[in-house]
């Protein structure tokens, strides 16, 4: 499973490279890791939508309300052997964020499965 180094060792490499904030947060909704320290901790209710339902959820000025203690962003879940591990969040409101997110998510899941593997075979 997700732990709070991994998750910021994924935020750390991830904002490295772009730029935009990142949340990794736990399939109960808890923010394990942010660019934005003050974030962290805190429950993000997108991302409970997204490891309740295994779907993208995209957050927006039209939908923010229905989501407490978020920003427009994409969150999409981080799966391993079709189970919701956690949840990536990337925060911003630009239309090609899709695009990134997809290979945000990618990388996330194969730096989740290669710990959760290390661990296991530990």
């Amino acid at each position: 499973m997700l732990t709070k180094k991994l998750a910021e060792d994924i935020v750390h490499q991830t904002m490295l490279r772009l730029r935009h904030n990142i949340n990794v947060i736990s399939p109960s909704g808890v923010i394990l890791a942010s660019g934005d320290k003050m974030r962290v901790e805190n429950i993000h209710e997108g991302a409970l939508y997204v490891a309740q339902t295994k779907e993208t959820l995209i957050i927006n000025e039209e939908n923010i309300a229905l989501y407490p203690n978020t920003k427009p962003g994409i969150n999409m879940p981080i799966m391993y052997q079709d189970e919701v591990v956690g949840v990536i969040g990337i925060t911003g409101d630009s239309d090609d964020m899709l695009e990134i997110a997809n290979l945000v998510q990618l990388t996330t899941e194969i730096m989740a499965h290669q710990a959760i593997v290390e661990s296991k075979s530990e």
